[in-house]
């Protein structure tokens, strides 16, 4: 397979991404699956301390020419490479040196079919370490614009936290389906995560032998439900092409299809392997769902989308109109969204204080609540969280918990605590940095652990009114 034909959009089976973004170019204000997207700033190339333009006949050890260019003026099909890089040195929430970099897009380089070309290549050198990595071009890529587009994927999945990432022109198409609230595919949650890093933090980028795409949930009535997908499958093929080395935006893009076509997934279970094929469908995207049960209010928080902040407090509203005497908020397997959006729902809660620090380069910013809290400062609320609670959902919780103000129940939640930007590229795509990390007012990071529950509770597969009876039973 090619990066050309597999890059995709981000974890949309839904195979949705946990994220944590907000609406405006800045560190607390960014952007990744999320309507704002749409908003993040163009790419601008600056220059480098390259050499200039360098014709290297078989420097590549075969016949093929191999033209090294600089970042100074490079031609619009290589200059991907250097919008990313500059990107990448400005925004990013840590220091990457240019030789991991540089290694990073040579790992993304060798996930291509080879070449099958002797055309000239045209290969861009942010830096002068990236001249091997041209070598490594030539070698692999049929022509100058698969070349920059595997580089760029390599630098970002590679050489970066595994929330970063490229997206193609492809993939910001899914994106912008994502979150209008619909999509069309297979409706599941998924995690990569690989158990020999070390530390709490198994979170990473590119699938491997170690590096694996785990099924965290499945969203009620959607197609990956009714096939039967289980939590901790492990997914390993997509339509009989084994997933190694491909991104989990590339995963996305292979699963996710019209409705009405078939996909074939072969899973890991319980020491064996099955396949299952499942029709994709138009899958809604459920954002809340509430009901009053007993003297208890009970609302389910799906996502944090643009749409999720008034009709989460319009749904308290109705619940306190009901005279509830408790109120139930289910964050389970809710994958994240706008900051904005989570610091509007702590915000219905609080009407005074900081919600989340963000810390990036250089910098950090505090987000302080709205003033507008609807709910009565006695009431007692429940927050139920799971694994697949993850970034906005984890900085509701984690605020709530630290301030007194909520009993967090359930189980450890995802831990994911950095917050992503999207800045488009000439090339129609985009790339998705983590540009800063966030923080409880309390100073907490809950990065990798994630929150941890006030009262452990198995709360799998719970109806709301076995939620609820367990919770305030």
């Amino acid at each position: 397979m090619t990066i050309k034909t597999k890059l995709t959009a981000l974890f949309g089976i839904l195979l949705i991404a946990v994220s944590c973004t907000s609406a405006d170019p800045d560190p607390g204000t960014s952007t990744t699956s999320d309507e704002s997207s749409t908003t993040s700033s163009v790419a601008t190339t600056t220059p480098t301390d390259t050499p200039g333009s360098t014709d290297t006949p078989g420097s590549a050890g075969n016949d093929r020419d191999l033209e090294l260019v600089d970042c100074e003026s490079p031609p619009d099909e290589v200059v991907i490479v250097c919008e990313a890089y500059d990107l990448i040195n400005e925004q990013y929430v840590d220091e990457i040196p240019s030789e991991e970099l540089a290694e990073g897009a040579k790992l993304g380089l060798a996930v291509l079919d080879g070449n099958s070309s002797e055309e000239l290549l045209v290969c861009a050198t942010p830096s002068d370490v990236f001249a091997t990595t041209c070598d490594t071009a030539a070698q692999a890529a049929d022509d100058s614009t698969e070349a920059a587009e595997a580089m760029v994927t390599g630098m970002a999945g590679y050489a970066l936290d595994p929330n970063s990432g490229y997206l193609s022109e492809e993939a910001l198409d899914l994106l912008q389906e994502e979150q209008q609230g619909e999509i069309e595919g297979i409706g599941a949650l998924v995690s990569p995560e690989d158990e020999t890093i070390p530390g709490e933090n198994k979170q990473c980028g590119v699938v491997s032998e170690t590096c694996r795409i785990l099924i965290v949930s499945t969203i009620t009535g959607a197609p990956a439900e009714g096939a039967g997908l289980m939590r901790d499958d492990v997914l390993i093929e997509v339509d009989g092409e084994p997933i190694l080395g491909w991104t989990v935006d590339q995963v996305t893009s292979a699963v996710r299809g019209p409705s009405g076509s078939d996909v074939t997934l072969t899973l890991e279970r319980a020491g064996g392997t099955i396949e299952i094929t499942i029709t994709r469908a138009a899958v809604l995207i459920p954002v809340v769902e509430t009901e009053t049960i007993g003297d208890v209010g009970y609302v389910k928080l799906s996502t944090f989308n643009g749409q999720a902040s008034s009709q989460f407090e319009e749904a308290v509203i109705d619940r306190l109109s009901d005279g509830v005497d408790s109120l139930v908020i289910d964050l389970r397997n809710n994958p994240g969204g706008f900051l904005t959006t989570a610091i509007d729902v702590t915000s219905v809660f609080l009407d005074d204080g900081e919600v989340v620090i963000t810390e990036g380069p250089g910098e950090s910013s505090d987000y302080p609540v709205n003033g507008d809290a609807v709910v009565p400062e006695g009431m007692p609320v429940f927050i139920v969280v799971n694994k697949g609670s993850a970034s906005a959902s984890e900085v509701v919780a984690a605020t709530l918990q630290e301030r007194g103000r909520g009993v967090v129940v359930g189980e450890n939640t995802f831990g994911k605590n950095t917050v992503q930007q999207r800045f488009d590229l000439s090339n129609g795509g985009a790339l998705k940095l983590t540009i800063a990390r966030w923080l409880t007012p309390g100073g907490h990071d809950f990065g990798g652990g994630g929150v941890t529950p006030d009262i452990v509770l198995d709360v799998a597969d719970l109806t709301p009114q076995e939620l609820v009876d367990a919770v305030t039973g």
